[in-house]
């Protein structure tokens, strides 16, 4: 199957069924380009620990 036509494949979204909102929103942030970027960087930095507010999370 082509990666145009994978977002049609059920099976892909298996997993997801009863997932809880946090789960829900953890799976959307994990696919966003802005994200992606700003975590490589914030990894790779040495300047000071990044601010994950910026996208929402929080722990407990």
């Amino acid at each position: 199957m082509s990666q145009i036509g994978a977002w049609r494949d059920r099976r892909l979204y298996a997993r997801l069924t009863g997932i809880d909102r946090a789960g829900l929103m953890w799976e959307w942030l994990r696919r966003d380009s802005g994200y992606i970027a700003w975590h490589a960087g914030a990894r790779a930095s040495t300047r000071g620990p990044a601010d994950p507010g910026r996208w929402g999370l929080h722990f407990r």
